[in-house]
């Protein structure tokens, strides 16, 4: 099944090499671009058989979800790249081979070491930040390259690491949900947050540039990741709300659920609790578009009833967009989640990188990604990184749940550093 071979990618030739450098560009003599990378392939690939790529994906555990759409992702790129590749006659083809994190710090990084013990120095993944800080020494140790499209927090927002993260790092997501909630009209805040590097980095920033808007921040609940009953937490949350009555309105205060899979035993527990379903909750990317919490009545309920809105990364919408996650969603049964189409992407410019150099040599791998990224023309759209290698596209959707299902009620547009939001009553 392919679905974006041939699809008139175009080449650029200089200084003798096969430099491809991304989708629109054009080539720069006037002769048969195919002939030319076919010529040069048989005269100059070092490449032959399988070129070995590791994949480090949340299969278990509290992305587990995602992780499908992470795994299904990979599989869909790899296979058109390896169709791009026969189209060119190259003599290899891309081998991702997979291992699941099972959403934890610690796998991951015995995950990583057998990986390296494999001689697979170039890694997709790690999806989540906690995974990623608790590794990235390790890989910066060993000469590893982690290619990230889940981990978000600024904390990692290191340049010149052994990390690229195809995903824009939370400054702004924290920035716009505070401008969001103030928006709204909401004054006083109380965050119920997970503990780990993604969560605490959120809250972090979102706490900020509240504050600086005017408005209050409770110190909030800050949970364990391993926590998988809420009922203390969720009875402080309401205390809190209660307590924060006696001083604001109702309409002027607002819960921030920043959480995984776990938003669904919150809601669950909160549903007990009439104070909380009295007050809006906002929350973040790590919730939405998840199918437990709309397929769960209570959770499904309680998110309605209390207006709940979460901001995710929007991709850029093309054809190619559309097509692909058209071949995903038969695949998965359901859409998937913003994530998935960066991961794409990743497999992709990371097969341009080795067609371009010929080389899987990491350090080469490394140093030509960013001129790679930066003109290729991926799903998501631009690709371009910032100075510290994450995305630097900072575009997000707002969504809410209406009739069980995830819609889409506004946007962010980071050119013109303004959120509009759609006329749908939630």
């Amino acid at each position: 099944m392919s679905s974006l071979s041939g699809n008139g990618k175009k080449i650029t030739i200089v200084i003798f090499t096969v430099i491809i450098i991304g989708i629109g560009i054009l080539l720069s003599s006037g002769l048969n671009n195919q002939e030319i990378i076919e010529n040069t392939i048989q005269e100059k690939s070092s490449l032959s058989d399988a070129v070995l790529v590791g994949g480090l994906l949340p299969l278990t555990g509290d992305r587990s979800t995602r992780g499908e759409d992470y795994k299904t992702a990979i599989h869909l790129a790899e296979q058109d790249f390896n169709n791009y590749l026969d189209e060119l006659g190259a003599k290899w083809k891309l081998d991702v081979i997979i291992e699941d994190s099972a959403t934890s710090p610690v796998i991951a990084l015995d995950k990583l070491a057998s990986l390296n013990a494999k001689n697979i120095h170039i890694v997709i993944g790690p999806q989540s930040s906690a995974e990623l800080r608790n590794i990235m020494s390790y890989a910066n140790y060993n000469g590893m390259l982690l290619v990230s499209s889940g981990s978000t927090t600024p904390t990692l927002a290191i340049p010149n690491d052994n990390v690229y993260r195809f995903i824009p790092d939370d400054a702004t997501q924290g920035k716009v949900l505070a401008r969001l909630v103030h928006d709204e009209k909401i004054t006083h805040i109380i965050p119920i947050w997970r503990g780990d590097a993604w969560g605490d980095g959120l809250k972090d920033v979102f706490t900020k540039e509240f504050t600086m808007l005017g408005g209050n921040v409770d110190e909030g609940i800050r949970y364990h990741p391993d926590v998988v009953e809420f009922s203390s937490s969720v009875s402080l949350l309401a205390e809190k709300v209660q307590q924060s009555s006696d001083k604001y309105e109702l309409d002027h205060i607002a819960v921030l659920d920043i959480s995984f899979t776990e938003a669904v035993q919150i809601m669950q527990t909160a549903s007990q609790h009439e104070i909380l379903g009295d007050v809006r909750w906002f929350g973040s990317s790590g919730i939405v578009k998840d199918t437990q919490l709309v397929e769960d009545r209570i959770s499904q309920q309680f998110s309605e009833d209390v207006e709940f809105t979460a901001l995710q990364f929007a991709p850029s919408k093309s054809d190619k967009y559309e097509k692909i996650q058209s071949l995903m969603e038969s695949e998965l049964g359901r859409v998937p989640n913003a994530y998935a189409f960066s991961t794409y992407d990743s497999v992709w410019i990371i097969g341009l990188a080795i067609l371009q150099t010929q080389s899987t040599d990491m350090s080469t791998i490394k140093e030509t990604i960013p001129d790679i990224a930066e003109n290729y023309e991926g799903v998501i759209g631009s690709t371009k990184l910032n100075h510290a290698g994450d995305l630097d596209n900072s575009n997000y959707e707002l969504w809410g749940v209406k009739n069980s299902e995830w819609i889409i009620v506004g946007k962010y547009d980071s050119s013109t550093d303004s959120i509009l939001k759609f006329m749908i009553d939630i």
